[in-house]
């Protein structure tokens, strides 16, 4: 009777992982989006329960069909999750190009830590995300030697440190946020930089404002196809949205994380952030990004904890 209950109660939460494996990615509308960035935790739940079916039937409990369910779960979370721990044909060697992503959070005073954090990954651009007038002033001062050509957006937050020089940079105001637009003179090659934050979406209209900032700087990054494109930021959005999805279809961009792993960047535990340490060691979501055009190849990426920040940061070495 025990063992019918038991195989009941695995049966029950098959079904449930099932059913959330199957919708989260297809589901555009909130609340039932935000769903869709838990799709690693869909692969680890299925893992587990067929890991435990197969203890099982070592210790002579043979539940064929329940298996054959786990193991079909397994494979299909297996096919959104595996392709980013598999050899990319992006990656390459030639001319390098370091570029770190970094979301310090407006909170955070601790800029000497921050700068400390950039300098020691010694990067040619660093893309700065939650950047208010203090903080730019501070970490121009402790970057000017290794990272002198700066600029910040009029609004959104959005800084770039560059050891190149910035040829036009500006923020380009849209109906739902700023991006940063800038060239990037390497010497021999001439890039163009992209970067925003949409916003978060915990509300429906902030839902619908982050969707509406992603359409739209995926409408700016398609007029740019002609060129070297890097495009950065905390996007607030996982590889597993139908958003995310949209853009990269729309803009043929390439994610520099694919071959290197999921990569999550927060949270991360601050003196700042006010969350239970429970909360704040399961959830790990990956919503920042590098994006690069066809022509740019990877030899790296990953992600750096420090500087205080409920983010970690993402570094690409690049070939361009």
């Amino acid at each position: 009777m025990l063992k019918s209950y038991s195989q009941i109660l695995l049966n029950l939460l098959l079904g449930i992982t099932a059913l959330l494996s199957i919708s989260v990615g297809f589901l555009w509308w909130y609340p039932f989006e935000l769903l869709s960035h838990g799709r690693v935790y869909c692969f680890l739940v299925s893992l587990l329960i067929t890991i435990g079916i197969l203890f099982a039937w070592l210790a002579g409990i043979r539940w064929q069909g329940t298996l054959f369910f786990a193991l079909a779960l397994l494979a299909f979370n297996s096919v959104w999750i595996l392709p980013w721990y598999l050899p990319n044909s992006h990656q390459g060697r030639g001319e390098s190009l370091r570029i770190i992503e970094f979301n310090i959070n407006i909170q955070n005073t601790q800029l000497t830590r921050v700068a400390n954090l950039v300098e020691q990954q010694k990067p040619d651009i660093a893309v700065l995300i939650e950047i208010s007038p203090p903080a730019m002033k501070e970490l121009t001062k402790h970057l000017q030697d290794t990272l002198p050509f700066a600029y910040r957006t009029p609004g959104g937050g959005l800084a770039v440190f560059s050891r190149f020089r910035l040829v036009n940079p500006q923020g380009k105001t849209l109906s739902a946020g700023t991006i940063l637009t800038t060239s990037v003179k390497t010497g021999t090659k001439n890039i163009a930089l992209v970067a925003a934050h949409p916003s978060v979406p915990i509300k429906p209209d902030v839902f619908a404002k982050r969707n509406t900032a992603l359409a739209e700087v995926t409408q700016y990054l398609q007029t740019q196809k002609d060129k070297k494109l890097i495009f950065a930021g905390d996007l607030n959005l996982t590889p597993w949205s139908p958003y995310y999805k949209r853009l990269v279809e729309k803009t043929g961009l390439h994610n520099t994380k694919l071959g290197f792993g999921v990569e999550p960047s927060w949270i991360e535990p601050t003196t700042y952030v006010q969350l239970p340490a429970l909360i704040i060691s399961v959830i790990k979501l990956p919503i920042d990004h590098i994006f690069v055009s066809n022509d740019i190849k990877v030899v790296d990426c990953k992600t750096i904890k420090g500087g205080n920040s409920d983010h970690r940061m993402l570094l690409s070495d690049l070939v361009i």
